[in-house]
């Protein structure tokens, strides 16, 4: 496909039709299906939880007393601070590459954004295998702060072993949920637009 001559094409319906390209010309006061505006739309939905959950754990941190319990909190804010700001940087490149898709090579564009989001998803993935024990051990323990006993409680052998046993069982648990909702939020649309990107070399 010639991309000169179909964006001359294309500019030539925006002036026909001039009411139609609001889209184009303000694609996010749209509710657009083109699958870079869905991404995009994913990815702010994203960097929104990762906000909320950052200040849910800092309140949780202000809420419980014994050490032990604000060191694993404190491991689980400083894990969100650190997927906050990754995603964040994710969502700006995105936008970025996004305005280059009218300034540039639209094929460059799109494959920058495909791959920007796939490997951001696929780190993440990752990256959470590490926090996710984590994250049963902080929940296992403001358990056990509620009892009057926590002291005696974590010196408990067996107490440990449960909290050993929940992490080893909840860490695949929370890995392949979090894949799935990666799915749902994602997949389909880097399915659409590696199509996209596909259909720029083909001939007419």
């Amino acid at each position: 496909m010639d991309l000169n001559e179909a964006w001359k094409k294309l500019e030539a319906e925006r002036l026909e039709k001039p009411a139609a390209w609001k889209a184009v010309d303000h694609p996010e006061k749209c509710r657009s299906r083109h699958p870079v505006i869905r991404l995009k739309k994913s990815q702010e939905t994203t960097l929104v939880f990762s906000v909320i959950f950052l200040l849910v754990f800092v309140v949780l941190f202000f809420l419980f007393d014994p050490w032990l319990v604000k060191l694993f909190i404190g491991i689980i804010i400083g894990a969100y601070v650190f997927f906050t700001w990754y995603n964040y940087i994710t969502y700006r490149n995105l936008k970025r590459q996004w305005q280059k898709a009218f300034e540039g090579s639209l094929k460059t564009a799109l494959q920058n954004i495909h791959s920007i989001v796939y490997k951001s998803i696929r780190f993440q993935e990752k990256a959470a295998l590490f926090i996710y024990p984590f994250s049963v051990a902080a929940g296992y323990m403001m358990g056990l702060a509620q009892h009057d006993n926590f002291e005696s409680d974590i010196r408990d052998s067996r107490i440990l072993l449960v909290l050993l046993i929940a992490a080893v069982t909840m860490t695949p648990v929370c890995y392949y949920l979090a894949k799935w909702m990666y799915k749902i939020s994602y997949d389909k649309y880097l399915k659409q637009l590696q199509s996209l990107i596909d259909e720029i070399d083909k001939p007419e």
